[in-house]
């Protein structure tokens, strides 16, 4: 089995992103800066000094959307026709994701430069993409993590909550699928016994159990670059400790067939998530006042996992092409391997019936109707 670990360098600190034109001349002189708008805006001074400083012929490309297998396409093309002998991904998740792909693609080392702290995109060999309509696509793997991952701690600390909360989530299922896969690992490894290990650092900065963020967000910015740091580094640490049969479980299964659902683009990936994860404790045998603690706990770092809320509200109407790929996913399978279509129907329902309030607000025969 192959592990691609973590990044062949992690700079990391303060103002690291001083250092980014001396990371990218160590790797080539004719960088492609994919980007994006918001989060490269709020730090293109400080690229625009580091990559001008170290004399680098720098092009620039722009990318906004999903990553599509086209997206990824022009990207490759951009780099080629003008000569580029590195690329550099400044932004989000899904910036950092069209770059990488690029990357790899053309046979150029990358330099991952996060600006949200939503995601593990910046230390993972792996790609998510998506189509046109944002519908899960499927992962594209790489031979490698990124050259380099630039983690400037005051840029991090610097994103929306909203970003934070996400990544938050997304870590904390990162943990709670890693753990509920181990435990159907036919012999676990020393490489899985670290991952779980590091599921356990990590869990003591985003679990509720462990009294995490029970106060809220952290009030100095250390203490708060150090948690962004922590979601953006360690869930892809885990996953490649952990190895592609053990890194998933029921949760992304969740969240990769609510994407058939158009609504569902008006949440990040770590909000969409949430529901997931709600989904595999109730299947893991956890009580409605267990998932109410971990609904109210989300609320409070401002994540409302109701469907409706999450735009994914239409499934309840008509749940059939959902469940039909939730069921058929691999990782979901192995997590609960007698699960049927009827008895996640009937999950997400309780999970959705919990979310709302008690007793939830829909009570029509189509939101009991158990399809087939």
């Amino acid at each position: 089995m192959n592990h691609a670990l973590a990044p062949a360098r992690l700079v990391r600190g303060p103002g690291v992103l001083a250092e980014l034109g001396a990371e990218v001349a160590r790797l080539g002189r004719h960088p492609l800066l994919v980007h994006g708008g918001l989060g490269y805006a709020r730090v293109r001074p400080a690229i625009d000094a580091a990559l001008d400083g170290a004399g680098l012929d720098t092009v620039r490309a722009r990318h906004d959307g999903h990553v599509t297998p086209g997206a990824i396409a022009v990207l490759r093309s951009a780099a080629v026709a003008a000569g580029r002998d590195t690329v550099v991904g400044v932004g989000g998740g899904r910036v950092l994701d069209a770059a990488k792909a690029a990357a790899a693609a053309a046979g150029l080392p990358f330099v991952a430069v996060p600006t949200s702290p939503a995601t593990c995109a910046a230390v993972t060999a792996l790609t998510v993409a998506y189509d046109a309509a944002g519908v899960w696509a499927g992962p594209i793997a790489m031979a490698a993590c990124p050259d380099v991952a630039l983690l400037d701690h005051a840029a991090l600390a610097a994103a929306p909550d909203r970003l934070l909360a996400a990544g938050v989530l997304d870590a904390l299922v990162k943990v709670s699928e890693v753990r509920l896969a181990s435990r159907r690992a036919a012999a676990p490894d020393t490489l899985l016994r670290a991952a779980l290990a590091l599921c356990d650092e990590l869990g003591r900065l985003v679990d509720p159990a462990t009294g995490a963020l029970a106060a809220g967000w952290p009030p100095a910015p250390a203490a708060r670059a150090a948690l962004a740091e922590a979601v953006v580094v360690l869930p892809g640490l885990i996953a490649g400790l952990g190895g592609e049969g053990n890194k998933l479980a029921a949760a992304h299964a969740v969240h990769n067939a609510l994407t058939l659902l158009p609504g569902h683009d008006r949440s990040l990936h770590g909000e969409l998530v949430a529901v997931g994860l709600l989904l595999q404790d109730a299947l893991d045998g956890a009580g409605d006042a267990a998932l109410v603690r971990a609904i109210d706990w989300m609320r409070g770092l401002g994540i409302d996992p109701s469907l409706a809320a999450l735009g994914c509200g239409d499934v309840l109407d008509d749940p059939v092409a959902v469940l039909e790929r939730m069921h058929a996913a691999p990782s979901l399978r192995r997590a609960f391997p007698d699960v049927s279509r009827e008895a996640l129907w009937r999950t997400l329902r309780r999970v959705d019936r919990l979310a709302l309030g008690a007793g939830g607000r829909r009570t029509d025969a189509t939101a009991h109707r158990v399809p087939h």
